[in-house]
Order: C-alpha cells, then sequence, then structure tokens
C-alpha cells in the first residue's frame, strides 16, 4: 500500500507554478499525494513579478521563450484563444494571468491539491519523524514534504530612508504605489528594471512632466539585440565535466572555454565591456548595433543554464572573484531590455523629461531628499521611489516566514546570498543537517544557482526537483 504524502508549497509565483505542473505530469503522482499551496489571493498564480499591475509594464522576454510546457498551452497559444495580439512582448500582467490559469485549472481537476489564500506564518521541523508542523493563522497543519518557493525577498533600503516622510520604500504595484505622487520633484533611486518600470509608468501613465534616476554606476540594462539561434560548440556539458578535478572546476578553466565559445562564434569579446559610462550614450550604441549585440546576448542565454548548473562547482575564491569581475559583464547583458522600451528612454532624455544621475554618493532627509553626487553636486527632491531590489541576504528579511525559519535553525544564509543548499536543492540547517524532504527554488537558490530565475531557468530547475522528490520516495 503507498503511504500517503502530504506536501506544502510556500509560495505561488513561477517557481511554485512549475513545481505543481511537473509533480502533476510525472507518472508517481497519485490520489495519494496531497499538495497545499501557501500565498495571498493576489499572489497566488502570479508572484511578485506577474501580479496585477500597470499594462505598461512589459516582460523583457519574448513571448516564444515564456511557456510553461508539460502539455499546456504555450504562452503564444493562450494569447491567441484569449484573444490577445501575441506581440512580441506583453506585459508582465498578461503573464500572470497564462500562469494563474495554468495552476487554477490543475488544481480544478484534482480533488487532491489545494490552493490556500493566506500566508504561512511560522514552520518547525521535527527531525525525529522528519516532519513539518505549518501555522497559518488558526489552522496547524503537518506535512512530510517542504517546497520553499518564496520568490525575491524584501526590498532593499541602501539609504536607510525606509521610515521618511515622501519616501515610498516599496512601489509594486505601481497602480497603487505611484498612483497619487505628486508631479513636483520626483526622483527614482536605482537604474535597474525596476527603476525603468517606474520611470515607464510615472511618463506614460502619469504623464509626469520630468523624473530623475539616481544611481551609483548610472549602468542600466542593456538593449536586446536581434534573436538569433546559438550551437554550442565549446561551452558544453561534456567539456566542462573533463574539467572538474575534485569536484571543482576553476574559474580560468571556466573563462577560456568562454572566449573561445565566442571566438567560435564570431562574437567579438570587446563588446562584453563596452560600457562608457555614459548611459545615453551605451543606449543608442546598443540600439544601433542590434545584430552584434543580439549574438553576444544569445550566446550568454545559451548557456546560462548550463554554467548556472558549474557555478556550484567553483571554489570559494573564484566565486567571489566572478561576482566581482565577471558578474556585472554578465549581468547587463543577461536580462536585456525589449527595443521599443529603450528608444522611450532615449526620447525622454533627449526631450528632458528623463534625467539619468549617477555617482550618487549620499541621500539625506531634511525636509526634502538632498540627493549628493561625486561631482559635488546637489538635488533636492520631493518624493524619491526606491526601485534598487530585492535583497540577496536572508537575514536582512527578518520577517514572515523566512524570520521564522532563520529562528528556528531549519536554514541559514549563504554568504553569496540566499540559503545554503547541497547539489540537488536540499535545505542544509545549521541545526539538523541536510533535510531530504525539504526542496528549495527560486531566489532562495541564488548562492547556488547563478543568474537562474528566468521562468524557463526556474521551470527547468523544477523538472529537475520533482524528479528527485519522485525518486526519494522509491
Amino acid at each position: 500500500m503507498v503511504k500517503r504524502q502530504n506536501i506544502a508549497i510556500i509560495g505561488g509565483g513561477v517557481s511554485s507554478v512549475s513545481i505543481l505542473s511537473h509533480m502533476v505530469h510525472n507518472a508517481g503522482f497519485n490520489d495519494e499525494i496531497t499538495i497545499d499551496i501557501y500565498d495571498t489571493e493576489r499572489m497566488m498564480g502570479r508572484g511578485p513579478a506577474y501580479q496585477e499591475d500597470s499594462r505598461h509594464l512589459l516582460i523583457n522576454v519574448p513571448t516564444e521563450e515564456m511557456s510553461l510546457g508539460n502539455g499546456h498551452p504555450s504562452y503564444r497559444e493562450w494569447l491567441e484563444s484569449n484573444s490577445h495580439e501575441p506581440v512580441t512582448y506583453t506585459s508582465r500582467y498578461l503573464f500572470g494571468e497564462y500562469m494563474r490559469e495554468l495552476m487554477t485549472s490543475v488544481a480544478k481537476v484534482h480533488d487532491n491539491i489545494h490552493l490556500h489564500h493566506t500566508l504561512a506564518d511560522d514552520i518547525q521541523y521535527d527531525s525525529e519523524n522528519g516532519r513539518f508542523t505549518l501555522h497559518s493563522g488558526d489552522e496547524v497543519k503537518i506535512y512530510d514534504h517542504l517546497f520553499l518557493t518564496i520568490g525575491q525577498l524584501n526590498y532593499l533600503d541602501p539609504y536607510q530612508l525606509k521610515a521618511s516622510e515622501g519616501y515610498i520604500y516599496d512601489p509594486y504595484p505601481l497602480d497603487e504605489g505611484l498612483s497619487a505622487v505628486d508631479d513636483d520633484r520626483i526622483g527614482i533611486v536605482g537604474s535597474g528594471l525596476s527603476a525603468i518600470d517606474c520611470i515607464r509608468y510615472l511618463l506614460i501613465e502619469r504623464g509626469v512632466p520630468e523624473v530623475h534616476a539616481f544611481s551609483r554606476s548610472g549602468d542600466m540594462p542593456s538593449v536586446r539585440g536581434t534573436p538569433t539561434d546559438v550551437e554550442l560548440s565549446h561551452f558544453t556539458y561534456e567539456e566542462l565535466e573533463s574539467l572538474k578535478v575534485n569536484d571543482e572546476i576553476s574559474l580560468e578553466s571556466i573563462k577560456e572555454l568562454f572566449k573561445k565559445e565566442l571566438a567560435h562564434q564570431g562574437v567579438d569579446e570587446a563588446l562584453l565591456d563596452r560600457r562608457t559610462g555614459n548611459t545615453l550614450a551605451d543606449l543608442r550604441f546598443d540600439v544601433s548595433h542590434l545584430d552584434e549585440i543580439g549574438r553576444l546576448q544569445y550566446v550568454i542565454i545559451s548557456v546560462n543554464p548550463i554554467f548556472s548548473d558549474v557555478y556550484q562547482y567553483l571554489s570559494r575564491s573564484d566565486k567571489v572573484e566572478f561576482l566581482d569581475k565577471y558578474h556585472p559583464l554578465i549581468e547587463e547583458n543577461h536580462s536585456p531590455m525589449p527595443l521599443e522600451v529603450a528608444e522611450d528612454l532615449i526620447k525622454w532624455a533627449e526631450a528632458g523629461q528623463l534625467h539619468i544621475v549617477d555617482g550618487t554618493r549620499s541621500i539625506e532627509k531634511e525636509d526634502e531628499f538632498i540627493v549628493s553626487t561625486e561631482e559635488e553636486e546637489q538635488y533636492f527632491i520631493r518624493t524619491l521611489i526606491n526601485a534598487t531590489g530585492p535583497e540577496k541576504d536572508v537575514r536582512q528579511d527578518d520577517t514572515g516566514i523566512i524570520g521564522a525559519l532563520l529562528n528556528h535553525q531549519i536554514i541559514a544564509p549563504s554568504e553569496f546570498g540566499g540559503i545554503l543548499v547541497d547539489q540537488k536543492r536540499h535545505v542544509i540547517s545549521p541545526k539538523t543537517g541536510t533535510i531530504e524532504n525539504m526542496f528549495v527554488l527560486g531566489s532562495l537558490t541564488t548562492g547556488a544557482d547563478y543568474l537562474s530565475n528566468s521562468v524557463q531557468l526556474l521551470n527547468r530547475n523544477a523538472q529537475k526537483i520533482v524528479d528527485q522528490f519522485y525518486n526519494q520516495l522509491k
């Protein structure tokens, strides 16, 4: 007789939807497996990235690359069947609708899958019987397995302004967070995709006269170039496996292999380090060289799943060096913005509606926010919007379920972000060691999985975790 297995999935975003999809499509799924998923009604099936919000917030990945597979309709097919034009870059809201419909449809046809529109308040682990006690409101439930898929942590607050009047610590959803912003002297802290979201919302939807974007570097993501098919010849699993010595692969050997691949693909290595420090000039360069930039980007996108897997084989010193020297170059080409978004930014900057200010040294709050730069310039801002992105250090997010898990010593922070996991994405507890019936997927594995938060990689890694889960049941 098959033993009943009670499973809890914490979080309802991309990772959760992917885990659920792979669970029910595995031959091992049966009526003796019960799955409970916990998240708020707003986030269930969407997650923070794809929550209901302004339709001007676009996905930065082409529609053709955003499907979840497993026999579900592709994203393009879903758009067409729901009378939406399958444009190259849709709103993030629409992709959230696609995911939400997928999750609810799976739950409807399986009586043993339950969507709980509430948060898990506390989780405890009994190492004697290997079970988890989950508290949610007044309800207490016991689970045999736990999947932690909560997505991003709380927002960074680099200038310690969270309690300041006029400071918007977390602007999402923008339809709510920025809907009542006064038009006079608006500043945005950050230059990444979140900052671009805020700029677009304020200038397109709110029609504010001007916006200042402040950051230390001023670097924005690159512009997505011409899509191209890439067949890797050198940066392959087989080649990298041959470089493994004592369960490590040296950064130097990985660099040489990557350079060899770039040369084979006809990509000028100098494009990796093409930034000049002038944000507008850099955007214009990318817009004018879409074919060359696209080739580089799609080589990076193609090697990303492989490097994400071998990242864990870097020594500590090599990982530190990589993150310091090479990660910024990879990151700015890994999640490029759509061409139309870049063209809008250039247009607004040239018209004086957008002011990109780099070299930010300090931000202080007096009657207004005083932004000081390395060039001894000062800007006086009435409303300041934080768009610096989420934390990576779980110790800085000690509220909610993360705080509870840290407090019980079920999880521990990784030096490189997220929490400690083994190579199979089991949690490594500082109190009880490896917990083989607790899996992690998403931003919490950032210290082990390199740039693995794209829909494609999350879905692929979910497949691996689910396969591992069913293998453990045998």
